[in-house]
């Protein structure tokens, strides 16, 4: 498996736990939904570095 497929697929991995974290969190009282979304900034520079990973490797995310 190459780079960026391996970026694409650790991007996705985290946002997956993201969300399943975020919805327990939110439903035990444990976060606002404040925080939860100052948390998908971080996320998303995630999704960003894979996408970048991934158009350097001569791909389209198009």
């Amino acid at each position: 498996m190459n780079v960026s497929a391996l970026a694409t697929l650790n991007a996705l991995y985290e946002v997956g736990m993201f969300a399943f974290s975020a919805y327990h969190a939110v439903q035990n009282g444990d976060k606002t939904s404040e925080e939860i979304r100052a948390e998908w900034d971080i996320v998303t520079g995630k999704m960003t570095d894979a996408w970048s990973t991934w158009d350097a490797a001569g791909k389209s995310n198009d």
